[in-house]
C-alpha cells in the first residue's frame, strides 16, 4: 500500500495544471487570408498542424508529469513491502542510563564503559538520512537540551561528553522524551533503544509507552546480580561538640545481597587522617551499625567520611560528613521579664572569667540595629509582642539554619503567640496560666526524653527526676510534627522542640519566674539552661542535613561586612566555580552548583573559607536488584519489545526488524527522464509557421 511520509506537500501537485492552463490561454487564433487556389499545399498544411499539435499535446503532457514527480518525491511515498526503492529511513530514540547504579565492575569490566561501547556501537548502524536523539537519564550537571536530535556522526560526538553520574536514573522523564520526539518525527520507523541495567528503583509510575507506536528495542548489558553493600548514613546523634571532648559517630551499613559478609573493615578518616578502623559484618539483607568514638582538638570547620572494604560498586562504600565548632557562642535575650535575667545569669556568672558565651540581653522596644545574624541563638523571654518586622527577620533567622529559645511567661499574649510563632514552635497555646492560683498543688516534670542531648549528659532516670514546683501551667497542645522533650504530670507538654526550615525552636511551656515555679532556685536549673543553649547553639546543620547528589542546595552564610566579591566554591574534583549570594533577611543565601559529585564542597570569601558541607550518593542508587526483560518492558508500557545481544554485530539484526521502502528516488528519476524528454520534444527543425 503506497503511503507518504510528508503528506501535506501534495497539496502542491495542483501546479501539475499550471502549463495546461498556459497553453489554454495562449492558443492562437487562425487567421483567414483569401489567396489564390492552392490545394496541394493546403493539404501539406494540414498534415504540419496535425504533427505540431501532437508534439504541443506530448509536451503538455510531459511538463504537467515533470511538475507531478517533483511533488511526489518531495511528498516522501513509501510502501511497505516491496522489491524497489531504497530503505525506509529512521527516527531513534536512544535512552542511555548513566545513573550511578551503572559506574560498577561486572565480569567484563565497568558496566557503564561497557554500555557506552554498545551505544556507540548502535549508533553507527544508522544512516546519514536517518534521525538519532541521545537522552542521558541522569544530566546533572548539564542540559538536557545540549542533547538535540541529529545526524550519527553528530550524535556519536554528543556521547563522547556523557559520563556516569552520581545520581538517580530519571527513566520516566527520559521515556516520556523520547516519545515526544517520536511523536513528532516524520519518518517511517520510528525506533526507542533503552540501555539500562533495569534497576528495579528506577521503574517509572506509570507505562509511558503505552500509546507510542515506536518500535522498543531492550539492549542486554553483561551483568549479574551481586552483594552489595554500602553505607546509607553517618549520625552524629544530635551530640553538642566540644573540642578535646569525645564524640560518637555511627555509621549505618546495608547488604543488599543475598549471602552473609563477614570480616569487613570500616575506616573513619577526619580531617584529612585515617584515625580509626573496625571489623564488621552484616547479615543478608539487613544492617549494622559502626561506631567510632573520636574528638578534635580545635574549634572551626571539620569534615571527613567513613570508609568500607571495596566491592564491584565503591560509590556507596564511602560516606562524606561535616561539622561545624564555633570559637564562641553569641547569645541574644529579647524581653524585659525576670526570665531573660535568669538565663543570662545562668550562663554567665561571672562576665570576667567566662570566655564560652557571649550573651547581650536586650528591651523588645531596642531591636533597631541589631544585627541577629550575628548570634548563634535568640531567647524570646515571656515571648513579647513583637514588631512585624522583627517576627519576620526572626523568622528567616531561624529558617536559614540558626535557633530559637522561647520562655513562657505569666504575662505571655497567647493570641500574638498563636498568630507569629505556632509555625515555628510547633504549638498551639489554649489557655493562659491562671493568676488567681494557690501553691498548695503543684506540677513536677514527670518524664523526659533520656537519649536527647538535653538530657542525656545528666544520668537521669525518669523515676528520679529532681522535683521542681510548677504552681499554675497553661494549657496547650504540640502539632504532630513537634518532638516533646519532657512532660509536666497530668501529661502536659514540658519542652517541645520543632524543626522550622533549616533552624530548630525550642518552646519551655511553664513559667520561670518565682511567682509561678521554685525553678529558678533549684541546683538542676543553671545545667539545664547551659545544656538547651549548648544544644541550640552547636552547629549541628551540616551533618544533620543530608545532602545528595544532583539536589537544590541552599546554604544560609553568615559573613562581616558588605559583600563585594562573589563568593567561590571548590568541589571535590577541585574545580572552582562563582556563587552570586542573595540577601534574605540578616542572611546571605547561596545556591551552590553544580552539586552533581559526592565529597566535600567548600566556600570561601576573599580566600577565607566560611562554609563547608558534604554530599552523598542517595541509598536508592546502592539497591542494584534488578527486575526481568519482561517485567521491564510491563512497567514501561512496551507490549512487544526485541532483545538486542551485549555484543555482536546489530547492523544485519535490524535490518530484519525494519520495513518498507520509500519511493522518491524513483520519482525523482522519472522527473530527470521527463525534463530529458521535454527538451527532445521542444527542439524541433521545423520553424512553426503562422496558419
Amino acid at each position: 500500500m503506497l503511503g507518504f511520509l510528508n503528506s501535506t506537500i501534495l497539496l502542491a501537485a495542483t501546479a501539475a495544471l499550471i502549463p495546461l492552463i498556459i497553453h489554454l490561454f495562449s492558443r492562437r487564433r487562425v487567421k483567414i487570408v483569401p489567396f489564390s487556389s492552392l490545394r496541394h499545399l493546403k493539404a501539406m498544411q494540414r498534415r504540419q498542424v496535425r504533427r505540431l499539435r501532437i508534439r504541443q499535446l506530448l509536451l503538455l503532457i510531459v511538463r504537467m508529469l515533470i511538475i507531478l514527480a517533483v511533488v511526489l518525491a518531495f511528498a516522501r511515498p513509501t510502501v511497505e513491502t516491496g522489491g524497489v526503492g531504497s530503505h525506509a529511513a529512521v527516527s531513534a530514540a536512544i535512552v542511555l542510563d548513566n545513573s550511578a547504579s551503572m559506574n560498577r565492575y561486572v565480569a567484563d569490566g565497568n558496566l557503564f564503559q561497557l554500555a557506552h561501547l554498545r551505544t556507540s556501537e548502535l549508533i553507527e548502524t544508522f544512516g546519514e538520512a536517518d534521525q538519532i536523539q541521545l537522552l542521558p537519564l541522569d544530566h546533572t550537571g548539564f542540559s538536557v537540551d545540549a542533547f538535540p536530535p541529529g545526524s550519527p556522526a553528530s550524535v556519536l560526538e554528543q556521547l563522547q561528553n556523557i559520563h556516569a553520574g552520581s545520581s538517580l536514573a530519571d527513566l520516566e522523564g527520559g521515556l516520556e522524551n523520547a516519545d515526544e520526539f517520536l511523536s513528532d518525527a516524520s519518518n517511517l520507523n520510528r525506533e526507542i533503544y533503552i540501555v539500562s541495567d533495569r534497576q528495579r528503583r528506577s521503574l517509572p509510575n506509570q507505562p509511558v509507552l503505552a500509546d507510542s507506536d515506536a518500535r522498543t528495542h531492550l539492549i542486554e548489558l553483561p551483568f549479574q546480580p551481586d552483594g552489595n553493600a554500602g553505607i546509607i548514613s553517618v549520625d552524629f546523634g544530635g551530640q553538642l561538640l566540644i573540642p578535646g571532648h569525645n564524640f560518637e559517630i555511627a555509621a549505618t551499613i546495608r547488604n543488599y545481597g543475598s549471602e552473609d559478609q563477614a570480616d569487613l573493615i570500616a575506616s573513619l578518616f577526619l580531617d584529612g587522617n585515617r584515625i580509626a578502623q573496625s571489623d564488621f559484618s552484616v547479615t543478608a539483607k539487613g544492617e549494622t551499625v559502626v561506631r567510632f568514638d573520636r574528638s578534635v582538638s580545635h574549634t572551626g570547620l571539620h569534615s571527613g567520611f567513613v570508609e568500607i572494604s571495596d566491592d564491584r560498586f565503591m560509590a556507596d562504600n564511602r560516606y562524606y560528613f561535616s561539622f561545624k565548632i564555633p570559637q564562641r557562642f553569641n547569645l541574644l535575650i529579647i524581653g524585659d521579664g525576670d526570665a531573660g535575667q535568669f538565663v543570662s545569669l545562668a550562663l554567665t556568672p561571672d562576665a570576667t572569667t567566662n570566655q564560652y558565651w557571649s550573651v547581650k540581653q536586650v528591651p523588645s522596644a531596642e531591636l533597631a540595629g541589631i544585627n541577629f545574624a550575628d548570634y548563634d541563638v535568640v531567647v524570646l523571654s515571656g515571648i513579647p509582642t513583637l514588631d512585624e518586622l522583627f517576627v519576620r527577620r526572626l523568622h528567616a533567622f531561624v529558617r536559614g539554619g540558626r535557633a530559637l529559645f522561647l520562655i513562657y511567661d505569666g504575662a505571655t499574649d497567647i493570641d500574638n503567640f498563636n498568630q507569629h510563632w505556632s509555625d515555628a514552635t510547633g504549638l498551639t497555646y489554649d489557655e493562659a496560666v491562671q493568676q488567681n492560683f494557690t501553691q498548695s498543688g503543684y506540677y513536677v516534670l514527670e518524664s523526659v526524653e533520656l537519649a536527647h542531648p538535653v538530657f542525656s549528659v545528666f544520668n537521669l532516670e525518669n523515676s528520679n527526676l529532681p522535683e521542681m514546683k510548677y504552681y499554675t501551667l497553661p494549657r496547650m497542645q504540640a502539632s504532630p510534627g513537634a518532638t516533646i522533650l519532657a512532660r509536666f504530670s497530668g501529661n502536659r507538654p514540658a519542652l517541645i522542640e520543632n524543626r522550622y526550615g533549616n533552624g530548630r525552636v525550642l518552646t519551655f511551656a511553664g513559667a520561670f519566674t518565682p511567682r509561678y515555679s521554685d525553678m529558678t532556685g533549684h541546683a538542676f536549673f543553671v545545667p539545664f539552661i547551659s545544656r538547651i543553649a549548648e544544644y541550640l547553639a552547636a552547629d549541628l546543620s551540616s551533618y544533620e542535613r543530608h545532602l545528595f547528589a544532583g539536589d537544590h542546595i541552599s546554604r544560609s552564610l553568615v559573613v562581616p561586612g558588605q559583600v563585594e566579591m562573589s563568593l567561590r566554591m571548590t568541589t571535590p574534583d577541585s574545580s572552582v566555580y562563582a556563587l552570586q549570594p542573595e540577601e534574605d533577611s540578616d542572611m546571605l543565601i547561596v545556591h551552590p552548583a553544580p552539586v552533581d559529585q559526592p565529597g566535600i564542597y567548600r566556600i570561601t570569601y576573599l580566600g577565607r573559607e566560611i562554609d563547608r558541607f558534604a554530599v552523598n550518593l542517595r541509598s536508592d542508587e546502592a539497591d542494584l536488584a534488578a527486575v526481568d526483560y519482561d517485567q521491564f518492558a510491563a512497567a514501561i508500557g512496551a507490549e512487544q519489545y526485541h532483545q538486542l545481544p551485549a555484543d555482536g554485530d546489530l547492523s544485519g539484526l535490524l535490518a530484519e526488524l525494519r520495513f518498507g521502502k520509500e519511493l522518491w528516488q524513483l520519482f525523482l528519476w522519472a522527473a530527470v527522464i521527463l525534463i530529458m524528454i521535454e527538451i527532445l520534444l521542444s527542439r524541433s527543425p521545423v520553424q512553426e509557421e503562422e496558419a
